[in-house]
């Protein structure tokens, strides 16, 4: 009917697999094999059709998920790309998840011990990923888009704020009405995000000890966060160092 959501309404694909979810949820939750009553109880399936959702779950399927490019110095320097298609929403996710991992991770040694470093909180970014991929509008032919330079990650996904909700409420985290209810409550079950809409509070949240901090930018039809690489001591140059010696000296300036 007309006051369904797009995720709830009758998938154009029925021939679908499951494999994928099936992983997930035995590896987060315990359970067996994936019944037809575990699909209904996840709200994938309706009077014995797959919706929308189940399609965006399914192994395989005819969506645009996410366009992954790394930079290197500026914009013009293309070091790696990857685009995600047609595969389950938890794949676009790990894969995501992997990129991420290989340029913005990396292991010290300190004294004996192996300690890992994060240029960019894994917190903010696993709650923006999740956050696009569950926030998104998925029945228009785009791909979120995350682009990756040295100093930031810009992660922007298509579909502006749903119309009930002005700009101070999304960054206030008040998204209480999931534009994909269905998606959210399944990455809600397996732990991708923790609780509907505080995913901008804990964006926030993860720059706290950090003087660059995230931001957000609302347009029509897209919504971007901004990652930066977290400055902790800060780092002066030599001009700035020699007006604060001159400035500490207790001559007049």
């Amino acid at each position: 009917g007309m006051n369904q959501t797009y995720e709830e309404q009758v998938s154009s694909k029925q021939n679908l697999s499951f494999l994928q979810l099936e992983k997930e949820l035995s590896e987060k939750l315990g359970t067996d094999k994936i019944t037809a009553d575990i699909l209904k109880t996840l709200g994938l399936m309706k009077h014995d059709k797959y919706n929308n959702a189940a399609a965006l779950i399914a192994d395989r399927n005819e969506y645009l998920g996410i366009d992954i490019v790394r930079f290197g110095k500026n914009i013009n320097e293309l070091m790696n790309r990857s685009m995600c298609d047609n595969i389950s929403i938890f794949q676009m996710y790990h894969h995501a998840m992997e990129f991420y991992e290989m340029y913005y991770i990396y292991e010290k040694i300190e004294g004996s011990k192996r300690v890992r470093k994060e240029l960019i909180p894994s917190q903010a970014y696993r709650e923006a990923l999740a956050n696009a991929l569950v926030h998104r509008l998925w029945d228009i032919n785009s791909r979120i888009r995350i682009s990756m330079f040295e100093d930031r990650i810009e992660i922007s996904s298509p579909g502006g704020l749903p119309s009930d909700l002005d700009e101070d409420e999304y960054l206030n985290g008040q998204i209480s009405n999931l534009r994909n209810p269905i998606i959210g409550n399944i990455f809600f079950r397996l732990d991708y995000i923790e609780m509907f809409g505080s995913g901008i509070k804990r964006i926030k949240a993860a720059y706290d000890d950090s003087l660059s901090k995230p931001e957000f930018s609302i347009f029509n039809n897209s919504i971007e966060v901004r990652l930066p690489v977290v400055e902790s001591e800060i780092t002066i140059t030599d001009d700035e160092q020699a007006i604060i010696d001159a400035l500490s000296t207790s001559q007049k300036l």
